[in-house]
């Protein structure tokens, strides 16, 4: 299943070599989408797509949450897990994985409504057995 990876650092006041965040992994089309979406929210050029490395670059600082909510807007993308990690030039690394959601979003939405409801009347029988 294609992943997609985020990558860049959180801002902080003591960590000043923020440089921005990567997103690999992303079709042309989406690579496209998600620059000319960035770029508009911001009114200049902040993002680039790379053809060649298939990334996009976004040069602004402290934007990789930005992206990564971006990313679940635009194109439907969960974060199924994040890691971080500490470089010893003094810059707090995070790196996000996502998955494409499931397309049938309706009906994943209808499913989940029947089943809190039946869990609620699960929960109902319970407190009339105790």
């Amino acid at each position: 299943m294609p992943y997609i990876m985020v990558m860049g650092s959180l801002s902080a006041p003591h960590l000043s070599k923020d440089e921005g965040a990567t997103v690999y992994g992303l079709k042309s089309e989406e690579r496209v989408l998600l620059v000319r979406e960035l770029n508009s929210a911001f009114g200049m050029s902040i993002a680039t797509s790379s053809d060649q490395e298939r990334t996009v670059r976004v040069t602004q600082k402290g934007l990789t949450l930005f992206v990564v909510n971006r990313l679940h807007g635009l194109l439907g993308y969960d974060v199924v897990s994040h890691a971080m990690a500490m470089t010893n030039a003094n810059r707090e690394l995070v790196s996000f994985t996502l998955y494409k959601k499931s397309s049938p979003h309706t009906h994943s939405h209808s499913h989940g409504h029947t089943h809190s409801s039946s869990h609620k009347s699960h929960s109902h029988s319970s407190v009339v057995t105790l």
